[in-house]
């Protein structure tokens, strides 16, 4: 059981409650956006701090930080890495530098509601909370040519709106940096922490809204390459695995190959009803991936790995 994190008291405090993680890469128009959204919180300045870490972008994201530090009342630090080592080494450098009893993630390209960290934090008065999880919505812009991330009823642990106790990350060793992937650390951090007790708790109203970032058709096939890391998580946590995604990973695969292209365009229905020119473009993306995925899970299993 962990201590009560105190609800924001009227008076400013001198130590944040909240310290807010956003990794960011050569993406700085959308980091303003996701900076904007934090600067406006209904939440006492000074009970919390935002931790910018820079993979090392050269867009002019070192420019846009330090222009925001010198007209906000924010507490914004910004902390630049020299290598690149991605998302997962960028949140435990800013879990490193953050100082708040709670320690809350957001991705660059998602925007939060101003009672976002507000929400957020509440559960953590309960001393059995451990986590919480805040509801990820995709923007109404998005299409089948956008990237974006949900997690609408909870469960999927997704960085994009979480937050721990800082003992909590302190005690599993933060994220596993292991993973050569942007994939499946978050839900590893997850598996970890609940492996030692304690509850991660799904709080709707902590809303975020990821924004549509334009992909090509060559973001369809490399994210296949996620699988790798999605093996090795299942390899450390089959049951959890299959918990949340009710299928085992040879299934995973198997729905993949043969189902993936069709299963995406029931999902886009709606949207090819009234783009159908768009739709021999699309189908040939999700069909190459297909092809992909298929390649890669004969490389894991010849590997042993699936």
């Amino acid at each position: 059981m962990y201590s009560e994190v105190p609800s924001i008291p009227r008076r400013r405090a001198q130590v944040p409650l909240a310290s807010v993680v956003v990794p960011t890469y050569n993406r700085s128009s959308l980091l303003s956006r996701c900076l904007q959204s934090l600067e406006t919180q209904a939440f006492d300045k000074a009970a919390y701090e935002v931790i910018v870490v820079d993979d090392g972008s050269a867009d002019g994201t070192a420019e846009l930080c330090t222009a925001l530090r010198q007209r906000t009342n924010m507490n914004l630090i910004y902390v630049r890495r020299q290598h690149r080592g991605g998302p997962a080494s960028a949140r435990n450098n800013g879990i490193a530098r953050a100082v708040g009893n709670v320690v809350a993630f957001i991705d660059d390209d998602c925007e939060a509601a101003t009672d976002w960290l507000e929400q957020l934090t509440k559960p953590f008065r309960d001393p059995h909370v451990i986590g919480v999880e805040g509801k990820v919505v995709r923007h109404p812009g998005s299409t089948p040519f956008t990237h974006f991330v949900e997690n609408l009823d909870g469960g999927l642990f997704l960085t994009a709106n979480i937050a721990y106790r800082r003992e909590a990350l302190d005690s599993v060793g933060g994220f596993d940096e292991t993973y050569h992937h942007a994939a499946a650390e978050d839900w590893d951090l997850a598996f970890r922490i609940l492996e030692r007790g304690g509850k991660v708790q799904f709080c709707a109203e902590a809303l975020v809204v990821h924004a549509p970032v334009p992909i090509n058709g060559r973001h369809f096939i490399d994210r296949v390459q996620e699988r790798r890391s999605a093996v090795i998580l299942y390899q450390r946590f089959p049951r959890r695995w299959e918990l949340i995604t009710g299928r085992t990973m040879s299934r995973s695969f198997f729905e993949g190959i043969l189902m993936g292209p069709v299963v995406e365009m029931r999902k886009w229905g709606s949207y090819f009803s009234s783009h159908r020119s768009e739709v021999p473009r699309f189908l040939l993306w999700q069909i190459l991936a297909s092809g992909r995925l298929l390649v890669e899970y004969v490389r894991l299993r010849h590997a042993g790995l699936a």
